[in-house]
């Protein structure tokens, strides 16, 4: 069973029609619903796509939008907050960027082939495959 870790820009780009991403976001959500599928975002990750609808006094669309998805908010806990501590002293990325990694992650030391981490952000993505490729030499 495949899982999707999302981070906050994919779901944003999503939400929002007029972000440069939106057209790539609604293609990543969409395959990530694929039959069998798991979609998670970490709750760290989760507050950032909050941010701008609560502005707004719009969070009922995201909180509709994570249910309607089926996509579960991963509760921060001491192991993740340790490991996504150690990512960002490793790669310097944003602590919310390193959230997203330490997430995709936990579950990948559990199914390693299975997980695919949804981002737009260049400098999380490279992270990820440097550290799944260190994780699996």
């Amino acid at each position: 069973m495949a899982v999707d870790v999302f981070d906050a820009d994919v779901l944003i780009g999503f939400l929002n029609r007029d972000d440069a991403h939106h057209a790539e976001a609604v293609r990543r959500v969409r395959g990530a619903l694929a039959p069998g599928s798991r979609r998670q975002v970490c709750a760290v990750n989760y507050s950032e796509v909050l941010i701008g609808p609560l502005r707004r006094d719009r969070a009922d669309v995201v909180r509709g939008m994570i249910e309607r998805l089926g996509i579960d908010v991963v509760s921060v806990d001491a192991a993740l907050a340790e490991r996504a501590a150690d990512v960002r002293a490793a790669t310097d990325l944003t602590l919310p960027g390193a959230y997203a990694l330490a997430t995709a992650g936990m579950i990948a030391d559990r199914r390693p082939d299975d997980v695919v981490l949804e981002t737009f952000d260049e400098r999380v993505r490279r992270a990820h495959q440097r550290l799944r490729r260190r994780a699996s030499g």
